[in-house]
């Protein structure tokens, strides 16, 4: 998967902007802070994502005193050309494929297939579960159709069993009804999530010792109401009559996937508990770059990375780990604030400098 273009009107710094960019090739965008770099691989992940990482008000992302926005990709997935397009005005998302309306998000989403590593990632370690959930949630829902549907079916189970708890007098036949659609849909949405957290995990862990120099191993722990590989149904089963007189009593869901969390180690101890922040960001970078190959093996080819500011805390022996691990035959976005120097690289690399907005091509001093 490559992204050939790129243009943008009225986003963020950028009024109006035009970029094509060489496939299977590493694209680096150095500058001072505050110039814009951000805001391109921002605009990447929109084209995928439909929302931006860095806030949850899609209205900012318009240029200061304009009123929408509009960015369009071209993107070559599997061999064809796909243009994407997505204008923001009067406080709504307007989608194209190739310049046909698009209703539904889902047909928009993932068309770009991109994984994102920001700073802000590491904060998913100490984060509430719900984050952890919503990074499984947010990939799987991006490789399995089924899984998209499933898991749509059983949110809107869990608010109707919650519903029928807050009942004076809950109805118990409509109760059990209810409860025997969630194990149903649960048996199917943690096998799919146990086996995504053991490929990423085996994915992430052979990546990570480039940068630990294998003084380190990676462990990721999938942390469900029970045993997935188990009788998932018949141990849910017994899980929700266990729990039924405290859910009448308490009058919510206290069983569920909703309640399913993520546990990361370092040779046997929680990241929590003991990580350094550099230890952190190697471990996301890690990560990360284990999810791309995840991808890779679901769908046939490397989604887009996009690393910003990937280089700050860390050293030069982890820097180098982390070039050496990149994705071969991959197409990568790089924003630095930090002087990176071309020979570190073997694999086509391209360098932009990116100054109030204004994205120029080769090195410069900044």
């Amino acid at each position: 998967m490559n992204l050939q273009k790129l243009k943008l009107s009225d986003y963020r710094n950028f009024e109006t902007a035009s970029f094509s960019f060489e496939p299977d090739t590493i694209h680096i965008f150095r500058g001072k802070n505050a110039q814009g770099k951000t805001n391109l691989i921002e605009a990447i992940y929109f084209l995928s994502h439909l929302r931006s990482w860095r806030t949850s008000k899609t209205q900012s992302l318009i240029r200061h005193g304009q009123k929408t926005f509009l960015l369009e990709g071209t993107v070559e997935n599997r061999g064809r050309l796909e243009k994407l397009r997505s204008v923001f005005s009067s406080g709504k998302k307007f989608l194209f494929r190739n310049d046909k309306p698009v209703r539904s998000f889902s047909d928009f989403v993932g068309i770009l297939n991109a994984v994102l590593f920001s700073p802000d990632d590491l904060t998913l370690f100490s984060d509430s579960p719900k984050e952890r959930r919503r990074m499984i949630d947010m990939e799987l829902v991006k490789l399995s159709r089924s899984y998209t549907t499933v898991l749509s079916t059983y949110q809107k189970l869990l608010k109707e069993r919650s519903a029928i708890l807050k009942a004076y007098r809950p109805d118990r036949i409509l109760l059990d009804t209810v409860t025997g659609q969630m194990i149903d849909a649960q048996t199917v949405l943690i096998a799919q999530r146990h086996a995504f957290v053991q490929l990423l995990e085996e994915k992430a862990s052979k990546v990570f010792p480039a940068f630990s120099q294998g003084r380190e191993q990676l462990a990721i722990r999938y942390k469900s109401p029970v045993d997935p590989t188990g009788d998932i149904r018949a141990q849910l089963k017994e899980a929700y009559d266990k729990s039924l007189n405290r859910d009448l009593q308490m009058k919510t869901t206290s069983v569920g996937i909703h309640k399913d969390d993520l546990e990361f180690s370092l040779n046997g101890k929680l990241i929590t508990q003991t990580a350094s922040q550099g230890q952190k960001r190697s471990v996301m970078l890690a990560l990360k770059i284990g999810l791309c190959d995840v991808i890779r093996e679901k769908t046939g080819q490397y989604p887009l990375l996009l690393l910003d500011d990937v280089f700050s805390e860390l050293d030069h022996e982890r820097r180098l780990g982390l070039i050496a691990s990149l994705p071969k035959n991959s197409q990568i976005f790089i924003t630095t604030a930090e002087p990176v120097s071309p020979a570190w690289f073997d694999q086509p690399v391209k360098f932009y400098t990116v100054d109030h907005g204004v994205m120029k091509e080769g090195i410069f001093d900044v």
